[in-house]
C-alpha cells in the first residue's frame, strides 16, 4: 500500500498540472484552465525549490505541454487541441522513455532505485531487464497515443474526453501494477530463459 501511495504521489507531482488543465478546461473553459495550470506550476515549483527536489524532464514536459496547448486553444476560436494534446503528449513521453532506455542506467531503473536503492546496478542482466522494461513503457505510450486519437475522433468531445480519462487511468494503473511487481516479472522472465547472467567464457 505504501508503494502504491508513493507512486500516486509521484504521478500527482509529475502530471498534476496537466490533469488539472483538462479538468478545469472541461468545467470552466480555456482561461481558467490556463490560470489553474500556472498556479499549480508556481506552487509545485516553489515546493520543489524549498525541498531541494529536482525538476524532472517529464514534469517540465507535462506542465509545459499544458501551457502550450492552453495558449493555442486560447488563440483559436474553439479548443481543438483538446482532441490531439493527449496523443501528442503520449508520443513525446514515449520518445523520452525510448531515449532513456540507453545509457548505463535505464530510465525505469532510475525510478525503481528511488524506492529500492539496493537494486544492484552492477549486474548486467538486471540492467538489460530494466532497459527492456523502459522500452515496454515507451511502446505503452505509443499505443495509448493511438487509442487517444481514435477515441477523440470517434466520439463527441465531452464524451471522448471522459472515455479517454478512464482509459488513461485504467491502463496506467495496470502498467504501474506490473512495475511495482517488477521483481516477480524479472523472475518470470528468467523462467522463460531471458535476462540470465552471462556465463564466464573462461569456465
Amino acid at each position: 500500500m505504501n508503494r502504491v501511495l508513493a507512486t500516486l504521489r509521484g504521478l500527482f507531482h509529475t502530471f498534476g498540472g496537466l490533469a488539472l488543465y483538462w479538468t478545469v478546461l472541461l468545467a470552466f473553459g480555456v482561461k481558467p484552465a490556463i490560470a489553474a495550470t500556472l498556479l499549480f506550476m508556481v506552487l509545485e515549483g516553489a515546493w520543489r525549490l524549498l525541498t531541494h527536489r529536482p525538476f524532472p524532464p517529464l514534469w517540465l514536459l507535462a506542465n509545459g505541454t499544458a501551457l502550450v496547448f492552453g495558449c493555442i486553444d486560447l488563440w483559436a476560436r474553439t479548443p481543438f487541441m483538446l482532441r490531439y494534446e493527449g496523443a501528442i503528449l503520449n508520443l513525446l513521453t514515449a520518445a523520452i522513455f525510448a531515449a532513456g532506455a540507453s545509457g548505463r542506467e535505464p530510465l525505469v531503473m532510475t525510478f525503481a532505485r528511488r524506492r529500492r536503492p539496493d537494486i544492484p546496478i552492477e549486474r548486467p542482466e538486471i540492467v538489460r531487464f530494466f532497459r527492456a522494461f523502459t522500452y515496454a513503457w515507451s511502446l505503452y505510450f505509443v499505443a495509448r497515443a493511438a487509442a487517444f486519437l481514435w477515441i477523440m475522433a470517434a466520439f463527441p468531445l465531452i464524451q471522448a474526453a471522459a472515455i479517454r480519462t478512464v482509459v488513461a487511468w485504467v491502463s496506467l494503473g495496470a502498467m504501474l501494477l506490473v512495475s511495482i511487481n517488477g521483481r516477480h516479472v524479472f523472475d518470470l522472465c528468467q523462467r522463460f530463459g531471458f535476462f540470465h547472467p552471462a556465463r564466464d567464457s573462461a569456465s
